[in-house]
Order: structure tokens, then sequence, then C-alpha cells
């Protein structure tokens, strides 16, 4: 089981945290903050998602299952750039019967 996990992980992500850091009038001026890279498995939830235009015309974001190890800190103040394409986590899907990954949900901001 842990070669076939192993070997799932084919794309290479930098993770990058918001780092929040209040201004003066009281408001968010942070920033992402490059946190490391992680080798992880990307792949598309479903056909309908990867397309740019859905139904009504209504626009769509590409959406991805992105699996890495646990313990690489990422969560929900998390982001991914995967080549130039920038991920950002919509939910975090920990397992417990796979306590050695991490599975999130992530759209595609680019």
């Amino acid at each position: 089981m842990i070669a076939e996990f192993t070997g799932s992980l084919r794309d290479s992500v930098a993770i990058e945290h918001w780092a929040a850091a209040p201004d003066d009038s009281g408001g968010d001026a942070g920033s992402w903050t490059f946190a490391g890279s992680a080798w992880a498995a990307l792949v598309p939830t479903d056909v309908v998602a990867t397309s740019s235009i859905v139904g009504e015309r209504r626009i769509t974001r590409s959406r991805y299952r992105l699996t890495i190890r646990a313990g690489s800190g990422a969560g929900l103040t998390s982001r991914f750039r995967w080549g130039d394409r920038i991920l950002v986590v919509l939910r975090v899907e920990p397992d417990p019967r796979t306590r050695d990954r991490l599975t999130l949900l992530v759209e595609d901001r680019t």
C-alpha cells in the first residue's frame, strides 16, 4: 500500500501560507509566504468542472483533489502553486483510515 501511495505523488507543488499582518487602519495587509514544496497527486474532481463553461453560460473553475503526505502543514489557510497555476484550498478531507496522507479539494484561481 505504501508503494502505491508514493508512486501516485507525481506533481511537484509549492505550499504557501497566509501570514496575517494588521495594518494601521485595522485591515489585513497580510501576504502569502512560501512554506516549502511537496510531491502531490492531483486528480480532476469531474469532467464538468474541468471545462470553462457549463449550462446557461455559467463559468466554473477547475477543481482537483490534491493528496499530499500528512504533516505538510497544509490546511484552509494554505494555497498551492502548481506550475503557473494557483490552487486555493476549499476543503480539507482527513481520512482516519489513511493517516499518512491528507486530501484537499482545491480550485484553480488563475
